[in-house]
């Protein structure tokens, strides 16, 4: 194998390094927002109907009616797991590309 062709495979192997342990990050953060937000929908499922609920909105405090704010969080929710699926396939199809690019060098 030239000295090119390895040159350009450790280059993407690098890269592709670089960009699971981003992914992995995005993963982590993500993965928090969704804990966090699990507990805040199990503290509003427990309060009374009629209860006062407000939301920061800039620098602003909002009233919110608690079927509203129930409603947002469980989108949020959603939203959040969607995300969270879609980096966990972008970070598997990366590892597979590094497992190929170590066997290429591995064979040849």
């Amino acid at each position: 194998m030239s000295q090119e062709k390895i040159s350009e495979i450790i280059k993407d192997i690098s890269a592709l390094k670089t960009s699971c342990e981003k992914l992995n990050s995005q993963l982590d953060e993500l993965i928090t927002q969704k804990v966090e937000n699990e507990m805040l929908l199990e503290e509003v499922k427990v309060l009374e109907d009629d209860s006062v609920l407000h939301k920061l909105v800039g620098l602003v405090l909002v009233k919110e009616e608690k079927s509203k704010c129930y409603d947002t969080i469980s989108r949020r929710l959603q939203y959040i797991t969607g995300e969270i699926e879609n980096r966990k396939k972008v970070i598997t199809n990366s590892e597979e590309k590094l497992r190929k690019l170590f066997s290429d060098v591995n064979i040849k």
